[in-house]
């Protein structure tokens, strides 16, 4: 009976969570056991960097007995740091045993001014300032097929027929991320190292080279790419008819800190709407293809992954 009523407890926690802090920043596992929550500063700054990630999973005897089992993570967070929340995490916890406590967790990361203050000195002085692409600004933005001098396009459409779609990948790097079935819509990711923007124009014309890619209801698209000699970020995406999808990958693309990769999340709709809960598998897809490839810092990149990703038979048996 304490086990039921802590997993009734655990839900009921994770609802509230879900009502205070949105479907976007609060995600919560299939089996109501995990749940992540994306905390800010108190003072209301959205900068993406500036994002702690707290994930939580839930022992069977919380909250009755077991304090939660804690995961936090963020680029600019030290191992200090990390002890020192742990530490007071377990405090609160040992100060109301029997009642949840990840709301009263949140909100005191929130509160704690010397912790987003480190964060914002490790930004300072490991990110370079964004510039981020505007469509006036044909200097840096992605050209077009129609804007490229005739005999750049028909040089690249000539490789483009010369070579088999995995000689392309070999060539540019790509790489496929495993798909996945979610209410019978299928997602993959795809991503390629990228140092300018012919690159993720030619990483682009390569996918769609291949007729499954080229079949997908959305191909979302997101890049970054380090510019030292300007000292900026050239950054862009494309939502391919995925309303803000583009957006949400580029915001994966700044908390992770990912630079010089261009990333494509393929969605094959299968005739189920997923609600905003299709946003989190696009994010998911992308986040474990950058991980295994190493583009997080701090998650060691997994060869195997790569090898076995490698060949461009992207998605077999796809329900449309």
């Amino acid at each position: 009976m304490e086990v039921e009523g802590n997993r009734i407890a655990q839900a009921e926690e994770l609802e509230v969570l879900r009502s205070i802090y949105g479907e976007e920043d609060c995600w919560i596992s299939s089996t109501n056991q995990f749940c992540e929550v994306q905390v800010r500063p108190a003072d209301g700054a959205n900068n993406g960097e500036l994002i702690l990630r707290l994930g939580v999973h839930f022992p069977e005897s919380y909250p009755s007995e077991s304090c939660p089992v804690v995961e936090l993570n963020a680029s600019w967070f030290s191992e200090n740091s990390r002890r020192r929340v742990v530490a007071m995490f377990a405090s609160l916890f040992e100060e109301a045993v029997g009642e949840v406590v990840v709301f009263r967790w949140v909100e005191w990361l929130k509160e704690q001014d010397w912790l987003w203050e480190e964060a914002r000195s490790w930004v300072q002085e490991h990110a370079p300032p964004i510039e981020p692409v505007s469509e006036k600004d044909d200097s840096v933005s992605p050209p077009m097929v129609s804007d490229m001098p005739e005999e750049i396009v028909h040089s690249s459409e000539r490789i483009l027929d010369e070579k088999g779609l995995e000689e392309l990948d070999t060539i540019l790097g790509i790489v496929h991320g495993e798909p996945f079935t979610e209410k019978r819509s299928t997602f993959q990711a795809h991503l390629a190292p990228a140092k300018s923007v012919d690159d993720v124009k030619a990483v682009l014309d390569a996918l769609l080279r291949n007729r499954k890619i080229a079949a997908a209801t959305h191909n979302i698209m997101a890049f970054r790419i380090s510019m030292p000699i300007k000292n900026t970020v050239l950054q862009d995406n494309d939502d391919d008819g995925e309303t803000a999808a583009g957006g949400r990958l580029l915001h994966l693309l700044q908390i992770v800190n990912a630079l010089n990769v261009v990333v494509v999340v393929s969605r094959w709709y299968g005739g189920i709407q997923l609600g905003p809960d299709r946003f989190k598998h696009i994010n998911n897809a992308a986040r474990s293809l950058l991980s295994s490839c190493g583009y997080i810092a701090g998650e060691k990149s997994s060869s195997t992954t790569q090898k076995s990703h490698s060949k461009s038979n992207p998605q077999k048996g796809k329900k449309r």
